[in-house]
């Protein structure tokens, strides 16, 4: 130590008169000089270490997003199922004309096994097709515009109706002035045979009361044929002068309205007279019924007013018929003026939309019927519904049966494996999905196969569940056999879109995302990748398919665009650890001075390696 210090002061001598000043104060405090001293060597040292050091910067390995297809699927594994026996049954009836094939010959699909007479089927086909044709027809004709004829009949159909209905006010309006040439004396008179005073000894009465006071003492119900009589009276007489009012105010040429409710008017007030007339009738022959009854003298006036009432009912009566008969020419001459001019309007309209709608539902129902006659029709022949060998047939020719009786017995040539899958992959599967089958015993062969049923209830066993699943050979293989183990590569979907590499999304939240570099960083598309001053972007996209390997992105990239797949962290975090470990100037470890610098250096190569911005 001393001699470092004499290496020190010497050198001293040889720099200015500040730094001895500096010189002293390190003699005067050796301790806390030494120590000073120690920690500027390490911490020249140690920057020697970082600036000799490897870069430090991440490395980014990119790839360019493109479009793409990804084509998913799952692997399972089974056995070959063994052959079944199906038995065909007929879906006709009727008489087997023949039978083309015999036990135990092979048959294609759609080979012939029996044919029943089709005379009725053939004949509900001919009828069939006749009703389409015709409601085609009905629809066509629906559908012509109004030809000139049938516009013009249309017109004419309107002007004569419009013709009757002025006729039958003009007749209306003649009933109308007959009556009232009849109904002035007819109200006249009964007005004087009520309240006249002409019964002989009873002068000072009113006749209708001197008929009353003569019969009451013997029956008292007289009373109320009087005031039916009166009341009836009342009401014929209001309603006669308020029509007789009206009929003076109206005059031939008035609008039709008018003439209409004149005509209904005066058939209500004749009605009403007439059923005045009456009642006053049945007063007086109760009056007369009774006195004659108890032999008593009937007056002679009695008797000629009674006859009186009977003609002016009948004059009454006709014109009543009369304006009756009016009243209902009107009403039905205005409905046919009314469909005259509806069918007019329909005319030049054309088809009514609704009866069109009518016409096409009646096509699309004739339609519906026809294939369901030539259906039962291609039903009178029996059909192989796959490949087989023909086992037995349970009919013979001319023999009549009925729909659903068995015809044949056929064993298929179907083949196909059952599989045992988990309840994941059971979600991806769907009848109908394409698989690729391969065999353990048979390394050479592959065939194509369709998956052809999934179970939609589980089998559980141990807690795990399981479904099965049944994939049929697309074509049949003589040297694959019943029994043998298969593996199934069954492809669950296809999307094409935009692809990108699986390694490339990342999932924060939730919420996938990409990172990305715009403008797009070169040379980084290697296995090495590239250095960038500037971190990626990260931006969130809508995920698609799958295959482990490569995604398709729906939403959020552009084609194009340049996303990381890869980080590398920079090789300086172990380069710069080792140095400090080995730095002792005093045999003092580097993991304790230097570790934490070591360790800070590590984490930022870390979070390179999780690829976050």
């Amino acid at each position: 130590m001393n001699a470092i210090l004499t290496h020190i002061t010497d050198t001293a001598k040889m720099i200015p008169t500040w730094f001895i000043s500096l010189k002293k104060k390190i003699a005067a405090h050796k301790v806390i000089s030494t120590v000073i001293i120690l920690v500027l060597l390490y911490a020249l040292y140690f920057l020697y270490g970082v600036m000799t050091a490897p870069s430090t910067a991440i490395r980014y390995v990119t790839a360019t997003v493109a479009t793409g297809t990804v084509v998913a699927t799952i692997s399972e594994t089974g056995q070959v199922s063994a052959s079944s026996n199906v038995s065909i049954q007929s879906q006709s009836s009727g008489e087997v004309l023949s039978i083309p094939v015999s036990a135990g010959q092979h048959v294609v699909a759609g080979a012939a096994l029996a044919s029943i007479d089709p005379t009725s089927a053939r004949q509900n086909v001919t009828s069939a097709q006749q009703a389409l044709q015709s409601a085609r027809l009905s629809l066509a004709k629906l559908q012509e515009p109004a030809t000139a004829v049938s516009l013009t009949s249309a017109q004419n159909a309107v002007a004569s109706a419009q013709a009757n209905l002025v006729q039958i006010h003009q007749a209306g309006y003649n009933d109308v002035s007959t009556a009232f040439l009849a109904l002035p004396g007819v109200i006249t008179n009964l007005d004087a045979i009520l309240h006249g005073f002409v019964v002989p000894g009873r002068t000072s009465e009113q006749n209708e009361y001197a008929y009353n006071d003569m019969v009451i003492p013997y029956d008292s119900s007289v009373i109320q044929y009087q005031q039916t009589a009166e009341n009836a009276y009342q009401t014929a007489y209001s309603a006669y002068a308020q029509t007789l009012a009206d009929f003076k105010s109206t005059p031939r040429t008035a609008s039709d309205s008018t003439i209409e409710a004149l005509i209904a008017e005066s058939y209500k007030t004749a009605a009403s007279i007439s059923d005045a007339l009456k009642a006053a009738s049945n007063f007086l022959n109760f009056v007369n019924s009774t006195l004659t009854n108890r032999n008593l003298s009937v007056p002679t006036i009695l008797t000629t007013h009674l006859s009186t009432l009977t003609a002016y009912t009948t004059s009454t009566n006709a014109s009543v018929a009369a304006l009756s008969a009016d009243t209902a020419n009107v009403t039905s001459n205005e409905r046919a003026l009314a469909a005259a001019q509806a069918a007019l309007t329909q005319v030049e309209a054309g088809a009514d939309p609704l009866d069109i709608q009518a016409s096409q539902l009646s096509i699309q129902m004739k339609q519906d019927a026809l294939i369901q006659a030539e259906q039962a029709l291609a039903n009178t022949v029996v059909r192989a519904p796959f490949s087989g060998t023909l086992a037995k047939l349970a009919v013979q020719q001319y023999q009549t049966i009925s729909n659903g009786t068995a015809v044949a017995t056929m064993v298929s040539d179907n083949q196909s494996v059952a599989l045992s899958v988990n309840e994941v992959d059971a979600a991806k599967l769907a009848v109908g999905q394409k698989a690729t089958l391969t065999f353990d015993a048979l390394p050479n062969i592959s065939i194509a196969g369709t998956v052809s049923s999934v179970d939609t209830i589980g089998t559980v066993s141990s807690g795990v569940v399981s479904y099965n699943a049944v994939v049929t050979f697309d074509t049949p293989n003589q040297a694959v056999k019943p029994g043998m183990s298969a593996a199934a590569s069954i492809i669950t979907g296809t999307e094409t879109g935009l692809l990108v590499p699986q390694s490339a999304v990342k999932t924060s939240n939730g919420q996938s995302y990409v990172q990305i570099f715009s403008p797009p960083l070169a040379n980084s598309s290697g296995t090495t990748g590239a250095t960038s001053s500037t971190a990626p972007i990260r931006a969130f996209v809508t995920t698609g398919l799958s295959d482990n390997t490569n995604i398709i992105v729906e939403s959020g990239l552009l084609d194009g665009a340049q996303v990381v797949i890869k980080t590398i962290a920079g090789s300086s975090a172990t380069a710069m650890s080792s140095a400090a470990q080995s730095t002792s100037i005093f045999g003092i470890g580097g993991s304790r001075i230097g570790g934490v610098p070591g360790s800070t250096i590590r984490t930022t190569g870390n979070t390179g390696n999780r690829a976050s911005p």
